[in-house]
């Protein structure tokens, strides 16, 4: 039975068409997959339907009822919940907060017959109802909890927890596994089938083709705002798909070649590095490696290991309380950003917007961000518009970034470009030494693609490349040795050309390899 459908739905922007007359069903009781490139529409079409907002042209039907949304709480009283990509949700507050948040229970008084609500919040009837629906789906988290205390896919489980509240039939999730580890993405699948078998309808918007064709039902393919392929999923491939949404063949697995970098010279030491939180927790323990000239050195671990800690030591936002960093012998130990950057070592930073962009900038200003006092574009401190902006035509032309206006601010692109813009703008600085933290989180498959092949092009280069990813396959498709880091420390080094996904998993979950030789 069709839950949603949609009839020649379109949203301009201006000029710009984002969706060109959609005609979409979604069946009850169904996972569907809604894939396409960064920029195709799918967050547009997928706002539409929760209300955020309204159609140029088109109609939608919910259970073959026109409807028309003016907000998303219009959708909710429709049934209709949305769990977005970036959490919305308060750390400081409990999982039971965040679950009622704008619908609290109040305490109720009752004086003979006549009942009335006293503007004073029913902590203990919020937290038993919140434990009842953890109950009913087998979250297994606790209401109590503090957001800031929990993992994030936790989080994302919290996010579901206020959709299902308020009694939604139907979810939407916009890039879910984004942000999860490949261990917590498992769950999050146990999770949607959980959800499925409760009778509730799923919309999944995504660019990763194996989760589409392990968890949907079906799949719509977006390109360019219009449909361009609807079908069941044991119907199709990863390669077919990846085709569709690319428009050509699309190379799922790198072509890395393979080499031992042990007989040459050490670019990048780390040497018992160590720092605390404010709990006075070592969450970074006596971390020492080195990478090679020409090496990329890949390091592994279920979030929240210790890996974020490391990078913000090596990138100069964290202080370390002890070890030294040395970039070709000299000491680059809590050096700024700035400094770090003067020492050729480049950054490709966790999260792209909150350390790597200004969404209220203009692009071209991104474009030189960090490297905005070098004498090519400034002169007695003043930035020369012209040299900026030829930077950036000739940084878009070489790394294939597209804007649909050169003079726009970076909030305009999509994920993918966005993230274009950092690997151009860091690449472009020449460096000795790339760090390169969740570089692909978040972009689609042509995106990824690009992305994997500029950093394996930088290593022929002869540069030495420290890769951070909690995507394994990454991980392994790119790197020459592999780290494994639990609980603040390197629990162990594999082989990368021949490491398996059963090896490192063990790593990741502290379980050492065992020594033949005791």
């Amino acid at each position: 039975m069709e839950i949603i459908k949609t009839a020649n739905l379109t949203k301009m922007f201006g000029d710009f068409t984002a969706n060109d007359k959609i005609n979409m069903t979604v069946n009850a009781g169904e996972i569907k997959a809604i894939v396409g490139e960064n920029g195709a529409g799918k967050t547009t079409l997928m706002n539409m339907l929760y209300g955020l907002l309204k159609p140029t042209t088109g109609e939608i039907y919910i259970k073959e009822n026109k409807i028309s949304f003016d907000s998303p709480t219009d959708a909710m009283s429709c049934g209709i919940g949305m769990v977005h990509q970036h959490f919305k949700l308060v750390p400081s507050l409990a999982v039971y907060e965040n679950v009622l948040l704008g619908t609290e229970i109040e305490k109720k008084h009752k004086i003979g017959k006549k009942s009335f609500s006293l503007k004073i919040i029913d902590e203990k009837q919020e937290i038993k109802e919140v434990e009842e629906l953890i109950e009913k789906y087998q979250f297994q988290i606790n209401a109590t909890d503090l957001i800031k205390n929990i993992s994030v896919g936790a989080r994302q489980k919290v996010e579901i927890l206020k959709m299902l509240y308020r009694n939604v039939e139907i979810l939407i999730f916009d890039e879910p596994t984004a942000v999860l580890t490949p261990q917590e993405i498992e769950t999050f699948f146990v999770t949607l089938r959980e959800l499925k078998k409760q009778g509730k309808t799923i919309i999944l918007i995504t660019h990763k083709l194996q989760e589409v064709m392990e968890v949907s039902d079906s799949v719509t393919v977006i390109k360019q705002g219009k449909v361009i392929g609807d079908m069941l999923t044991k119907n199709t491939s990863s390669k077919a798909l990846a085709r569709l949404m690319v428009g050509r063949d699309v190379l799922l697995k790198v072509d890395k070649k393979y080499r031992n970098y042990s007989k040459k010279p050490v670019v990048y030491k780390v040497e018992n590095l160590t720092t605390i939180n404010a709990d006075n927790i070592k969450v970074v323990n006596n971390v020492s490696f080195e990478i090679h000239e020409g090496e990329i050195v890949g390091i592994a671990g279920v979030e929240g290991n210790g890996q974020s800690e490391l990078l913000d030591l090596l990138t100069g936002i964290l202080k370390a309380t002890s070890g030294k960093v040395y970039l070709k012998g000299k000491e680059v130990s809590n050096f700024w950003p700035k400094k770090l950057r003067e020492s050729k070592i480049a950054i490709i930073p966790e999260d792209r917007y909150a350390q790597g962009l200004c969404l209220d900038m203009l692009i071209c200003e991104n474009m030189i961000a960090g490297y905005h006092g070098n004498k090519e574009i400034c002169k007695y401190g003043l930035i020369s518009q012209k040299k900026m902006l030829d930077k950036l035509d000739c940084l878009i032309e070489d790394y294939d970034i597209r804007v649909s206006e050169k003079g726009g601010k970076i909030s305009s692109l999509s994920g993918g470009n966005a993230q274009k813009i950092i690997i151009a703008r860091e690449f472009d600085s020449d460096p000795d030494m790339l760090v390169a933290a969740q570089p692909t989180r978040g972009v689609d498959i042509g995106a990824i693609e690009y992305i994997h092949n500029s950093i394996l092009g930088l290593q022929n280069t002869g540069k030495s490349i420290l890769l951070v990813s909690s995507e394994l396959s990454e991980i392994m498709n790119l790197s020459d040795r592999i780290l494994v880091m639990f609980k603040g420390e390197i629990i162990g080094e594999v082989d990368a050309k021949n490491a398996t996904r059963e090896e490192i998993g063990y790593l990741m979950a502290g379980i050492r390899k065992e020594n033949d030789d005791e």
